[in-house]
């Protein structure tokens, strides 16, 4: 098999890692484009979505989409 599933899944990770940082969404940056911390408080300096808390989630997303394409590419 050409690629496994960590392969697949960490090169899914990074290319969604460079989209994320170069649009930099309003919900995980501020105006002046600095990272927004994680909080449930509603203000301009913090989010329910900040890249602390979707990086990881983002990871484990990727993992599973890797085992999801191996599985496609053994059948």
């Amino acid at each position: 098999m050409l690629l496994n599933r960590w392969q697949i899944a960490t090169i899914f990770y990074i290319v969604f890692v460079i989209i994320i940082i170069s649009v930099k969404p309003s919900m995980m940056f501020t105006a002046e484009g600095h990272v927004k911390s994680w909080s449930t408080y509603k203000s301009e300096e913090s989010s329910v979505f900040s890249p602390i808390i979707v990086f990881p989630m983002m990871a484990i997303i990727c993992y599973y989409l890797g085992i999801w394409i191996e599985l496609l590419l053994i059948n």
